[in-house]
């Protein structure tokens, strides 16, 4: 019998233990996979964010290629529009937001003919440069004011 009351007992202790380690383990699991939504979640806003600032980049980069421009000083917004130009598709390429990278190719198709005029000191490429800024102050929900 004492076999018997001891095998009894070694399962009495093992489901307690058992029960004891579940009540513990099951609320921190419970935990940590909320954590662990929340901590997704987080990453795609910061994700996100770290798009809005570097689109923000660009804005102001193709402002100072439409100042160079409106200056006359082709030489100067030629070199300023490649770097906006190539930092527009390095962003297209790597932006987490379907809008920014719509806005982004769309801008990037002008890019041949805004070089040409520059080569040419042709001040055309002024009004390709205003539409591309209007296109990146929406896409960025700026406020934007109308062509003229």
């Amino acid at each position: 019998m004492t076999v018997r009351r001891f095998l009894i007992s070694t399962a009495v202790i093992i489901l307690v233990v058992g029960a004891v380690y579940l009540m513990g383990y099951w609320p921190e699991r419970a935990k940590r996979i909320a954590l662990e939504g929340e901590v997704a979640t987080l990453r795609g806003q910061l994700d996100e964010a770290g798009a809005r600032v570097r689109m923000g980049r660009l804005l102001g980069d193709l402002l100072v290629v439409i100042e160079a421009t409106s200056a006359l000083n082709y030489g100067q917004a030629q070199g300023l529009s490649s770097k906006f130009f190539d930092g527009a598709r390095l962003e297209a390429d790597r932006t987490p937001v379907a809008s920014f990278k719509t806005t982004l190719e769309g801008i990037l198709k002008n890019r041949d003919g805004v070089t040409a005029a520059l080569t040419r000191g042709d001040a055309a490429a002024l009004e390709t440069l205003r539409s591309s800024e209007r296109q990146l102050r929406e896409a960025l929900s700026y406020p934007v004011s109308p062509p003229s």
